[in-house]
């Protein structure tokens, strides 16, 4: 923790995960409006002292949207990663320790999903499902799903043939002892990298799909759901509507960024230790 706060870019992303997080906790009494009333008299007012970012085209104020959206963004994004890693991680393990047909079946089942486009897939499976916000999490789950499992499998497949896997063979321990108590541990930390970097990919493509009219529906608040809706406006001078928004994506995917690149600084076991 005390090298982790000697670093500035460690420092703000602690920072803007705490603001975050306040959003999301406190968004009740943050929040000066509902979220989801809608006010025809004050539509696509300017920001004022009456409404600090002004209001859409619906006349709902854009910072109570904007605080409410946090919760619904950042937990789309989380539950879809943590849903990844739970499934991705275990079948890496398998596959990259089993090698055989049934291992390059699955690869060939990821290289499948991952040849398509993110948000043609994506648009596909939220319109079989619907347009509500777990779908659009699970969704993001299967997407992911193949990310992770591929990083944990290349680092099996590097620790497997190692002089340690051979002592533990020797010793007497079992396929299963050897995977989780000494593969597990050693092949984990390029997927715990990418969770904190994953979250905001999940952000992202969470505003992508609604932004397209593909993932959550009106009057759900969310972020890209509010840019879309404000950029038809914008050639009229109605910059608040999107702009706001946009700014919360990009504190927010900024976040888990610089949160995801000292977490590499820190898990890399190279790194010269003061």
């Amino acid at each position: 923790m005390r090298r982790c706060l000697a670093r500035p870019a460690a420092v703000i992303g602690l920072a803007l995960l705490a603001l975050l997080a306040v959003a999301i906790v406190f968004a009740d009494l943050l929040a000066p409006y509902s979220p989801i009333m809608a006010d025809p008299l004050h539509s696509l007012e300017s920001p004022s002292s009456l409404h600090l970012l002004g209001t859409d085209v619906s006349g709902m104020d854009v910072l109570s949207r904007i605080i409410f959206a946090t919760r619904i963004n950042l937990l789309v994004g989380i539950v879809s990663v943590a849903g990844a890693f739970l499934v991705g991680v275990p079948i890496g393990l398998l596959t990259g320790f089993y090698r055989g047909f049934v291992s390059a079946l699955v690869m060939r089942l990821f290289d499948f999903i991952q040849s398509f486009p993110v948000f043609v897939l994506g648009m596909a499976l939220v319109s079989v499902l619907g347009q509500e916000i777990w779908n659009v999490a699970l969704v993001l789950a299967v997407l992911f799903v193949p990310l992770f499992a591929r990083l944990v499998r290349a680092e099996v497949l590097s620790l497997r043939e190692r002089p340690f896997i051979s002592a533990a063979r020797c010793s007497g321990a079992s396929d299963l002892a050897v995977m989780v108590r000494h593969l597990l541990p050693n092949a984990l930390t390029p997927a715990l990298v990418q969770l904190s970097i994953s979250v905001g990919m999940a952000i992202l493509l969470t505003a992508g799909l609604s932004f397209i009219g593909a993932g959550v529906r009106m009057p759900t608040p969310e972020w890209g759901l509010m840019v879309s809706s404000g950029a038809q406006q914008m050639i009229l001078g109605v910059w608040w509507v999107s702009l706001f928004p946009g700014i919360a994506i990009v504190i927010a995917v900024l976040c888990f960024a610089l949160l995801g690149d000292e977490m590499r600084r820190l898990l890399d076991p190279t790194r010269h230790r003061r």
